[in-house]
């Protein structure tokens, strides 16, 4: 009876010991094991902003259009130097190249800078860039572009422009370059610099300039004259292209107009002469071509010139008085 009972007792054992590891394996599958533990690590990131500064420019060329030898523009075409997206001030640099129409060429110097527009010929210089690392002769020109904010995240600031031509320059489509860069108190976040392409026609012209405005005949008796031998000297300081000298007048007046004779009493030649002789003065408006020349100017001889005489006849009977002529005299090219 012991005996057949024994196999009962361990086989209910046996299924108690099953139940418990399936309950075990059940619940492990849907939570977690009974007397497990969690737990939270953090990963610390790091990260420096740099101080840096980026750079772009409003345009990259500027013409200046017709120009004449010797003169010179405004100070007033506008290029605008802007930050966006860096985080540190910088300053405005620039260099520049001369300017070259084939073989002719005249300085970069000509060239100005400003922080304000500017009349014409006024003006920092600019110079001659000459590249290399760090790039040569670049200027601070003290123009400071604000930093950015997260609030203002692009800052600019102007510069303007202008140029002179060299008396004596040929004619001609001159080109020259502005290299625009910066200086900044951190790092540059984008290591840039820009060319500026400048372009000028400069036109053929012709100047004039008088040695004096004024010919003292002196005192003239009724029907004698003076010699053609009162000069004045005609000159183009700064052209570059040769001209004739045109000449007319009025008539002689004594003033108040009481009396007067003819303009044609003022003779003109090319050649200092020791007796009243030469062409006659042609009435206004009625300028005469005299066909004296005078050479075209240089960028090593920028003023040229020639003479052209006068004398005076007075007429018989002629009313006695102090008498005034103006006469016009013109280059033409």
């Amino acid at each position: 009876m012991y005996n057949n009972r024994r196999p009962k007792i361990v086989l209910t054992a046996v299924l108690i010991a099953a139940a418990m590891i399936s309950l075990l394996v059940l619940f492990n599958g849907n939570v977690k094991l009974t007397g497990a533990s969690s737990g939270i690590s953090n990963v610390v990131a790091t990260a420096t902003v740099k101080s840096s500064c980026y750079f772009s420019i409003s345009n990259t060329a500027i013409n200046y259009g017709n120009v004449n030898p010797g003169s010179s523009t405004t100070t007033s075409n506008l290029v605008l130097a802007t930050d966006s997206g860096g985080n540190a001030a910088e300053n405005v640099l620039v260099a520049g190249g001369n300017w070259v129409y084939g073989a002719n060429t005249f300085y970069v110097s000509n060239n100005l800078w400003n922080p304000t527009s500017a009349a014409a010929g006024i003006g920092n210089t600019v110079f001659l860039w000459q590249g290399g690392s760090p790039p040569g002769n670049l200027v601070d020109t003290n123009i400071l572009i604000p930093a950015p904010t997260r609030q203002i995240s692009t800052q600019s600031n102007s510069i303007f422009f202008g140029m002179s031509v060299v008396s004596g320059t040929p004619s001609g489509i001159y080109s020259s370059n502005i290299v625009m860069d910066y200086s900044c108190g951190g790092t540059d976040g984008a290591s840039l610099s820009y060319n500026v392409v400048l372009t000028a026609n400069v036109q053929n012209f012709c100047y004039i300039s008088l040695s004096n405005t004024a010919i003292a005949f002196g005192s003239i008796n009724p029907g004698a004259n003076v010699p053609t031998n009162n000069d004045i000297t005609v000159s183009d300081p700064g052209g570059n292209i040769a001209a004739n000298i045109m000449v007319d007048g009025t008539n002689w007046i004594l003033s108040p107009d009481t009396a007067n004779f003819l303009a044609g009493n003022t003779l003109w030649d090319a050649t200092s002469d020791s007796t009243y002789t030469g062409n006659a003065l042609q009435l206004e408006p009625g300028l005469v071509d005299t066909n004296i020349r005078i050479a075209a100017p240089t960028q090593a001889n920028p003023t040229t010139s020639n003479n052209i005489y006068f004398g005076l006849g007075i007429p018989a009977g002629q009313t006695a008085g102090a008498y005034s002529q103006n006469i016009v005299l013109e280059n033409t090219c």
